[in-house]
């Protein structure tokens, strides 16, 4: 088994790659970040691609970036695969925890480009998925929320036990985020050689989401 493992930088598909390191034979090929369209950043987490990069870099991963526009995801996502594919991989990681739709369209862009989807967190309880996370030493911000999810002062927070107390006392919020209520950017743990070092920029509202400006130090 080679495998890409489909990357946004944030806590799920980190904790995806974990499980996968652990439980599957062979190893990963790439990590596959889809891009924006001016290849600046990487998709809705608003983490710059050069951050992802140093991620990489730090777990001594290959990267494999591809730009793309909302409008043109799959067709680029596809692009991306048959480039991977003939370089040997046959098989792509995915974070994605319960929500079905998602899955079934990635079975069946992945059926069509010949890859074996594997979803490593599928079906488990999100609150022990995030404490799990805690529990094994990954350390990860809160970079994006969703102002109408989380309140201003869920940003910038780290993933310890006193935000898995927090949010798990919230009603109507998943634990993980898989509804997209915050998103994450991971920058040590299990499968770092060095942390990634960052610093803080600023804080700006787009497309209903309160974002937080971090880059390379």
């Amino acid at each position: 088994m080679k495998a890409f493992s489909s990357w946004s930088g944030g806590k799920d598909c980190m904790y995806a790659l974990h499980r996968f390191l652990k439980d599957y034979p062979n190893g990963v090929h790439t990590l596959l970040n889809m891009c924006d369209a001016s290849g600046d950043y990487s998709g809705s987490h608003g983490i710059p691609s050069a951050l992802i990069k140093e991620q990489a870099t730090c777990m001594n991963l290959p990267l494999f970036q591809q730009p793309t526009s909302r409008q043109d995801y799959e067709q680029q996502f596809k692009l991306a695969i048959a480039k991977l594919k003939e370089q040997g991989v046959d098989s792509g990681i995915f974070g994605d925890i319960y929500l079905q739709a998602h899955r079934d369209w990635i079975e069946r862009v992945c059926s069509e480009c010949g890859i074996v989807p594997i979803f490593p967190l599928w079906g488990e309880d999100t609150a022990s998925l995030l404490k799990s996370f805690i529990d094994e030493g990954f350390k990860a911000i809160t970079v994006a929320v969703k102002s109408d999810a989380l309140a201003d002062h869920w940003l910038d927070r780290q993933l310890d036990l006193s935000f898995y107390n927090d949010i798990c006392r919230l009603e109507g919020i998943d634990p993980c985020a898989e509804q997209g209520e915050y998103h994450t950017f991971v920058f040590d743990g299990p499968l770092f050689q060095k942390p990634v070092a960052f610093t803080r920029k600023n804080r700006y509202h787009e497309n209903g989401h309160l974002f937080l400006s971090i880059r390379n130090l």
